[in-house]
């Protein structure tokens, strides 16, 4: 089978005036097999509990973009806990009030975020793990004024509607550009080895494979944030953090209080679009299909 192949189903999502949708999301990076099994076992349960979203499977873990009623979410929390693999799979939490998919999909990729190329699995497994640093902590040492590198590993895209007011950023249109990004930035001296960095991305993913990377580079002291910049603006309200936030689903932006800004996408610009706006080239849309 191959790694676009995926399981899809148009499911029609309750649009009840005043329900309260959850969006869960979460990844796990553990060894996976017999993959397309697996696949077709967590799409006939995802089903029948109603949700909708992504899942992207690889032989490395599951990363998982779902949402639906707090009835249907809990379903879907059920599924994963009776498979040993993903029981207690940390899936954060926020609310809206249109449910941010049309569809339960269910994919197969090389990688759960790309970045390694074929060789992903055994790469992950063998790199030394980065410590997660706290948001609460994190707070503290912007707050203190400690010498530190925030270090944004997000898209330009991602970057231009909002980011910590010291972060550094490396200008990738791809998150697969990073590690040229980063030897680059070294050859150049803007970035410091020596010291401490703290890398952040949406929701801890692409950290898990950027910050380990980093440490296996030589960097002496590399940390992720616990969970992302949404887990941060969950635990410390978006303190020192400008604007609002990119997510890969059709909100397209939350704000600090984890809502929807009512942000746009332009398909054919690859630029958001402020609320009420519309994009020069007169092709904006609301959705955006997850990567």
């Amino acid at each position: 089978m191959q790694a676009s192949d995926q399981f899809t189903a148009d499911t029609s999502p309750d649009t009840t005036v005043g329900t309260e949708y959850i969006n869960l999301s979460g990844y796990r990076f553990l060894p996976l097999d017999y993959l397309p099994l697996l696949q077709a076992d967590l799409h006939a349960s995802l089903a029948e509990t109603g949700v909708l979203g992504t899942i992207l499977l690889a032989d490395e873990g599951i990363n998982v973009a779902l949402a639906g009623t707090a009835a249907q979410c809990q379903a879907a929390r059920t599924v994963f806990d009776n498979d040993e693999r993903f029981r207690e799979l940390w899936l954060k939490e926020s609310v809206s009030e249109l449910i941010p998919f049309s569809k339960l999909k269910v994919r197969i990729r090389h990688e759960i975020i790309a970045f390694d190329g074929p060789e992903a699995r055994t790469r992950q497994l063998e790199r030394p793990t980065a410590p997660a640093l706290p948001p609460e902590e994190l707070a503290q040492w912007l707050d203190s004024g400690k010498d530190f590198t925030l270090l944004d590993t997000r898209n330009t895209y991602e970057v231009e509607s909002g980011t910590f007011q010291q972060a550094e950023h490396l200008d990738i249109a791809h998150f697969r550009d990073y590690q040229k990004a980063i030897k680059t930035a070294l050859e150049s001296g803007t970035l410091d080895p020596k010291k401490p960095i703290v890398t952040f991305c949406t929701g801890g993913i692409r950290c898990e494979k950027a910050a380990p990377w980093m440490i296996e580079q030589g960097f002496k002291e590399v940390y992720q944030i616990e969970g992302g910049v949404l887990n941060y603006f969950e635990k410390t309200g978006g303190k020192h953090w400008e604007g609002d936030c990119f997510v890969f689903d059709d909100r397209v932006e939350v704000d600090k209080a984890l809502q929807p800004t009512g942000a746009t996408w332009c398909t054919e610009c690859q630029l958001t679009i402020s609320p009420g706006k519309q994009c020069s080239c007169q092709s904006s849309r609301t959705a955006m299909e997850m990567v």
